[in-house]
């Protein structure tokens, strides 16, 4: 197979240009991102701490950068707002953090009810993608299996890496359009961060049966070459996860012992651009929309300021919700 071959499969070429021809692509994308109640460092030094949830802003600009708008979805709402809020977007996002990924925390009760919307309507036969970002991505897989953790404690804090592609990895819709140099790069330099402290691995991959849905496309080792799953995709459903962060290489700046392993190189950079154009790719493939554009305009995170949270936290902005 070509390199051209490789990149961009005739089947996907073909269905993105007859999708366009037909004025099914979407231009105007909105992708949701799941908001987390805020820990302290994150309201540390503000005047008002009366904030219910959060989002780094680096996950705002990472699908801005893109083409998309966003939305934030809220957590502690009713199962209506979580169901229109599903049939209403274009895409999910599931971001990292601290909290619990069980019902116990708002994060976690949200996710389950907008990871089972995303499921019906993907078999409905409608296009709907979901992607999880460190614990979003430990969320996937927690939700995956039946809601059963199959995590493992490790030491990858602070720590950027390069990928373990696995077999297959190609036959994937992550990989199939990503150029070589791009490959190159995460099989080479350490230019995936990483900010966890729990990881699935593979023996538990294959042991919870999430094996049995999810292609194993990458994994990474940790302080003490534990080696855990860090990429994945579902092989029927438009749902993916990665372990490690892309949106911190153009958008964290931390520079303390904490968070100085974030890489800012041009090859990571362009590297996390090629995840921010997948996911941004894969929502365009949808076509719901709000009910009204008021209602559209009243979701979307322009109604909203980033506060700055660099010096207390690493995140330097973030957008903070009543």
């Amino acid at each position: 197979m070509s390199v051209i071959q490789r990149q961009i499969p005739v089947l996907l070429l073909v269905v993105l240009l007859g999708a366009y021809a037909q004025g099914s692509y979407n231009l105007r994308p909105i992708v949701g991102v799941l908001s987390q109640h805020p820990p302290d460092s994150i309201l540390e030094g503000l005047e008002d701490k009366n904030y219910t949830s959060y989002i780094a802003a680096s996950y705002i600009k990472f699908l801005e950068s893109g083409g998309a708008r966003v939305v934030p979805i809220l957590i502690n709402q009713d199962d209506d707002y979580y169901k229109n809020i599903t049939y209403s977007l274009n895409g999910i996002l599931f971001p990292g953090g601290g909290t619990s990924i069980t019902n116990s925390s708002g994060y976690g009760a949200a996710g389950k009810k907008l990871y089972d919307h995303v499921v019906e309507i993907n078999k409905k036969g409608t296009y709907l993608p979901l992607w999880g970002t460190c614990l979003g991505f430990e969320m996937l897989t927690y939700l995956a299996a039946n809601n059963t953790k199959w995590l493992s404690r490790c030491h990858a804090n602070n720590k950027a890496d390069p990928l373990i592609l696995q077999d297959g990895y190609l036959d994937s819709r992550l990989f199939a359009q990503m150029p070589e140099n791009i490959i190159n790069t995460l099989r080479t330099e350490n230019v995936t961060v990483n900010y966890h402290h729990w990881c699935l691995t593979p023996e538990n991959y294959t042991a919870s049966e999430l094996s049995e849905e999810f292609k194993m496309l990458a994994t990474s080792k940790d302080s003490y070459d534990l080696e855990y799953v860090s990429l994945i995709e579902h092989r029927d459903l438009p749902i993916f996860g990665s372990q490690f962060h892309p949106e911190k290489n153009p958008f964290e700046w931390a520079d303390d012992s904490k968070h100085d392993a974030i890489p800012h190189t041009p090859q990571a950079i362009e590297m996390a651009q090629y995840f921010t154009n997948f996911i941004i790719g894969q929502a365009r493939q949808n076509n719901q929309s709000f009910a009204t554009e008021e209602e559209e305009s009243g979701a979307l995170i322009y109604n909203y300021e980033p506060f700055f949270t660099g010096s207390t936290s690493g995140f330097v902005q973030c957008y903070l919700f009543r």
